[in-house]
């Protein structure tokens, strides 16, 4: 017990029948004198149970109706805590038994309080034993609150865990660039009638006419913004900047001049929704209302509406100056990168986009130097994140007042040595460096050096000749869409050239199209026994299939009729010799039909539990072993196994989270045969077994 000698009981018994007293001063004196020493633990845990049972009991009885009054108690505790009288995580639980027994209305007035004392819980002495205890306190009041309805309070709750954290905690960071997927945005598939005026331009009040196409295009950027990492796919590329272009015009084509053309629209969006409508005649540029953000209204009938909206405009707007900026950006767990030619269409974008935010009323070149800020701001936040988030270190006055005389000192020392050494050599060299030393230097900062300066800059392109050869600039197969494209042109029915001038009919271009087919189409390996044609119209078959499935316009104009689709699976290639005879037919009989090419998929979160479970098995530390050969880095490997270690997860949990990144990141090329592969070259093949089915 205490070192007072006082029973549990007795202490309990006398902290409760002392606190009313201490509440009414605001001090804890009269606690601190029950105790003539220092206590032990358990003396502490009696007081925590008395003050806690206390605030409980009289919160109950409705005794405790002043949030002036739990500030008190909470204030009292924060002072027990400096006197080492109770745990250091008992004030935060105060607040938080109080919050679970307030109403929200009292919540946010007491809230207050603990954004106040913001700089109290980042001391020394709450903030390790508490930082738990408070994140679970704002996260069970997030729980409780709407996101619509307390749109303030829940911003309140976020910038609160922002200043209590500090920027370097891993918890709150979003270490590997993950996009929250669960935010889609439906939108209606039918197109809906809108009522208009006959003989001109715009419907309704002078509103601007816009048609479902446009409303479809405009809408399914959205998930664009939702998933970035599709752009980098050759089909979502051109839908992004086809709908991104056919927006962009829009807004460029209806302008807006005035200021009132927000409050118009809002007006009128608020008639349509049958809400209250803000009085008129208060037009200023500072909103006289709250402002209420929630999920987007996708009712076509509002389009309109939304377009003559300033600040919806910028919403969009703003969106996609984000999306660019992320294409463009370097960031560590971004596998991609963008061409010249997508670079460059980006660039165009962004200035059209600065462009029409500065026409947008209201301040409309204020609102653009603001974003362009943000936005710097923001790449100097990815470029921290890339360095492994280092902690910030706060440099002392005297130590900046220190460095900068010393800096002095070697400036002007610098200077007058360099003046003696002109006085006595006007014509002096700068010595040349020894060999020896310049490969000591480089060995340091781990590069090589050439003989020249243009040989060491090509030696340090990349360490290691394997990732050189890896290099995307290396990739000179191209895509079957950019190969093709001509030739889908010059099947098109609206193409005027002649027969004999398509590409079809030169043997160079098939030559090159068949090898391109057998490594990336899944329709050339096929088994017919079927008569051979000609390679001409081989490639013509194989381009009618290919345009059904490319991204490509041009395969609207391109229509298979029934009985070619069913030619399509009878005809296989042949290379005319240059005599120009056939080779003969053969009877190929297959009882199996089409022999399809096998489909190459990532492992599935079956197959990666039953993976971590071997690696669990076989030792505890070969997952990292494993998981350095996959690519990943020494700091992502600690991220992975302190994550884990939060929820007291196992070696297998572990092993679970390191395959599913690696599956994300990888996409096709997570593979059973590239996994074992490595495996096979760790010795590790006793991981795979039972396995792959």
């Amino acid at each position: 017990m205490a070192d007072s000698g006082l029973t549990f009981h007795r202490v309990f018994t006398k902290v409760q029948s002392t606190l009313p007293h201490c509440i009414e001063n605001n001090d804890a004196q009269s606690i601190t004198d029950i105790f003539s020493s220092k206590i032990n633990e358990t003396t502490k845990h009696c007081v925590e149970s008395a003050v806690r049972n206390y605030v409980t009991k009289t919160v109950i009885n409705g005794e405790l109706t002043e949030i002036d009054t739990i500030k008190a108690v909470t204030s009292i505790c924060i002072e027990l805590v400096r006197n080492e009288l109770c745990l250091p995580t008992l004030p935060v639980l105060v607040l938080s038994d109080s919050f679970d027994m307030l109403t929200i209305t009292q919540c946010e007035k007491l809230f207050t309080f603990v954004e106040s004392n913001v700089s109290v819980w980042k001391e020394d002495t709450f903030f390790a034993p508490c930082k738990t205890s408070v994140l679970r306190m704002c996260n069970d009041l997030l729980r409780r609150l709407s996101r619509s309805q307390n749109t303030v309070f829940c911003g309140r709750i976020l910038l609160f865990l922002a200043r209590f954290f500090p920027f370097s905690e891993r918890s709150g960071l979003n270490l590997i660039s993950e996009f929250n997927l669960e935010n889609v945005t439906t939108f209606t598939n039918v197109e809906t009638e809108l009522e208009e005026d006959e003989g001109t331009d715009k419907g309704v009040d002078g509103r601007l006419k816009l048609d479902y196409t446009l409303y479809t295009k405009f809408w399914s950027l959205q998930d664009f913004f939702r998933n970035p990492v599709q752009c980098f796919q050759k089909a979502p590329w051109k839908m992004f900047t086809t709908y991104c272009g056919d927006v962009l015009e829009a807004f460029r084509s209806f302008k807006l001049d005035n200021v009132q053309s927000s409050a118009t629209a809002a007006a009128r969006l608020s008639r349509t929704l049958s809400e209250p409508v803000p009085a008129e005649g208060n037009s200023t540029l500072q909103p006289q209302v709250d402002q209420y953000f929630a999920k987007y209204l996708t009712n076509q009938k509002l389009l309109d509406l939304q377009f003559s909206d300033a600040n919806f405009r910028r919403y969009v707007l703003l969106q996609i100056l984000i999306l660019a900026q992320y294409l463009t950006s370097d960031i560590k767990f971004k596998q991609e990168k963008l061409t010249e030619e997508q670079h460059e269409w980006v660039k165009k974008t962004e200035e059209l986009v600065y462009i029409l935010l500065a026409e947008t009323p209201p301040d409309g070149p204020v609102f653009v130097k603001t974003v362009k800020h943000i936005l710097k701001r923001e790449e100097m936040w990815s470029v921290w994140k890339n360095e492994g988030c280092p902690e910030f270190k706060k440099t002392s006055v005297n130590t900046l007042h220190n460095n900068s005389t010393h800096q002095s000192e070697e400036m002007n020392n610098d200077v007058n040595q360099k003046e003696d050494a002109d006085l006595k050599s006007p014509a002096k060299k700068r010595p040349k460096r020894k060999l020896g030393d310049l490969v000591r230097d480089f060995d340091k900062k781990n590069k090589h050096t050439g003989v020249n300066n243009e040989m060491t800059r090509l030696w340090n392109l990349k360490l290691d000749n394997l990732d050189a050869c890896k290099m995307a600039e290396r990739d000179f197969v191209p895509a079957l869409e950019d190969y093709f494209t001509q030739a889908i042109e010059q099947l098109s029915p609206k193409s005027d050239g002649k027969e004999q001038d398509k590409l079809v009919n030169d043997s160079n271009f098939g030559w090159r199209g068949l090898r391109l087919l057998a490594c990336r189409s899944p329709h050339f390996f096929t088994h017919s026994a079927s008569p051979i044609a000609t390679l001409p119209e081989y490639l013509t078959t194989m381009i009618k299939k290919l345009a059904k499935e490319l991204p490509s316009q041009l395969s609207e104009d391109i229509k298979v009729d029934e009985e070619d689709n069913k030619e399509e699976d009878k005809v296989i290639p042949v290379l005319e010799q240059n005599d120009g005879v056939k080779e003969e037919e053969e009877d190929m009989e297959d009882d199996t039909g089409e022999a399809e090419r096998p489909e190459i998929r990532a492992i599935n979160l079956e197959e990666q539990r039953a993976l971590a479970k071997n690696l669990e098995k076989i030792g505890g530390d070969k997952w990292k072993v494993l998981a350095k050969k996959l690519g990943f880095q020494s700091d992502e490997i600690e991220y992975i196994e302190s994550e884990k270690s939060k929820d007291n997860g196992t070696v297998e949990d572990q092993a679970a989270l390191m395959l599913q990144i690696w599956v994300e990141n990888e996409g096709e090329e997570a593979s059973k045969e590239n996994l074992l592969y490595t495996l096979g070259g760790l010795k590790m093949t006793e991981i795979a077994d039972n396995v792959f089915t």
